[in-house]
């Protein structure tokens, strides 16, 4: 019995557990989880700013003040979300890329257009420039030398604080005409000029320029000769008269309205709310209003135009406005349509914003977009290659 017990006593002696499969730590598997759902916040945050950009922009003070400023800041976390991804939780990329592309393209403004990135078929039967000059004393040299190479058929300058008499001996066989810092260059006879009174528009402390012009486009034929017997150079020998405004009616019946805008800035309003936040809201809500009644009026000029309309000029306001997509979301914008890039007009010392349009109505569609070259203001020239597609 002794031995027995002996033997069973060798033999139940206690064994030591087995060793569980180890599991990440828990403070790694929080990790994995915080950035997850911080990218998916991030995705979430940025889809709820794209969609309310163009309903509060123009029209509550956050809004517009988003609207002008600096939107890059919205892409400062992917900083943070994207290398955090890539050490611990690959599957927050995916909500992360489509964030991406969203700030990039909507609300940056990156415009990735077909007809871009596969290149214009030809030039186009109209060619328009529209240039903001700041009200500085430019040299006048220098916007030849932009003419000379860019070649546009029309360049609408605002702030323009040029003679025509300058004008006309400097581009020599051009149709010039100027009017209150509005000018215009133009190959092509100006049938009828209209300018719209701004003395109302004045005394509320607005700017609303508005200019409508008839001009007579020349039949395809005649263009192609004219092009291949001049080479479609920056003007006639120097010293020949600028011929005065012609009422005749181009060969093939192709006149076209180009209406002439330089609509009131929200500057002063961002300042004071800048300066003074809330505080200044009302400076704000004035200053929508007035810039609302400007785009009005412009747009009654643009709905009585008498031929198919070409709208160039500085709208003030990008185009996730809220009073562009009221007012000008109806017209086919030339650079979101034809262009690539941010397109962005009028330079900060730290960022961008296109405020600068080239719009058409029926009768046109947009063949090629792109911004000019710096010429020394604090705006960039907006150049379009037009196509001629029929009387609307």
């Amino acid at each position: 019995m002794r031995l027995s017990d002996q033997g069973r006593g060798a033999t139940s002696e206690p064994q030591a557990p087995a060793a569980r499969p180890t599991s990440p730590a828990p403070r790694w598997r929080l990790l994995r989880r915080l950035v997850l759902a911080g990218a998916v916040l991030y995705l979430l945050g940025v889809v709820a700013i794209w969609l309310a950009l163009p309903v509060v922009g123009d029209r509550f003070w956050p809004g517009t003040l988003f609207l002008f400023g600096p939107r890059a800041i919205l892409a400062l976390p992917l900083l943070v979300l994207v290398p955090a991804a890539l050490a611990v939780q690959r599957r927050a990329l995916l909500p992360l890329s489509v964030a991406s592309v969203i700030v990039v393209g909507p609300i940056l403004g990156f415009s990735v257009s077909p007809r871009a990135l596969v290149g214009a078929t030809g030039e186009g039967d109209l060619r328009v420039a529209s240039f903001n000059m700041g009200a500085r004393a430019l040299d006048l040299g220098r916007l030849g030398r932009f003419v000379a190479e860019t070649r546009p058929d029309v360049f609408a300058l605002q702030e323009c604080s040029i003679p025509a008499r300058s004008l006309e001996e400097a581009f020599p066989a051009w149709f010039v005409h100027t009017e209150r810092g509005m000018c215009l260059l133009s190959r092509h006879p100006l049938q009828e000029i209209e300018s719209r009174d701004r003395s109302d528009v004045w005394r509320a402390g607005g700017h609303g320029a508005i200019l409508r012009y008839a001009i007579a486009l020349p039949d395809r034929a005649a263009a192609a000769a004219s092009a291949s017997s001049s080479g479609r150079s920056a003007g006639a020998a120097a010293g020949a008269p600028s011929p005065e405004p012609s009422s005749v009616q181009p060969a093939g019946g192709r006149a076209f309205s180009l209406i002439h805008l330089h609509l009131e800035t929200p500057r002063d309003a961002i300042e004071a709310l800048i300066h003074g936040g809330w505080k200044q809201a009302e400076e704000h809500d004035r200053n929508i209003a007035l810039r609302t009644w400007e785009s009005e009026l412009a747009r009654q000029w643009v709905d009585e135009a008498p031929y198919p309309a070409v709208i160039v000029g500085d709208f003030n306001m990008p185009v996730d406005s809220a009073i562009y997509r009221r007012f000008w979301a109806g017209f086919e914008n030339a650079f979101s349509r034809a262009g690539l890039g941010f397109g962005a007009t009028k330079r900060t010392r730290w960022f961008g914003v296109r405020i600068d349009h080239v719009l058409v109505g029926p009768g046109w569609t947009s063949e090629r977009a792109w911004v000019g070259p710096d010429l020394g203001s604090d705006h960039l020239p907006m150049i379009a290659d037009l196509r001629w597609t029929g009387a609307r």
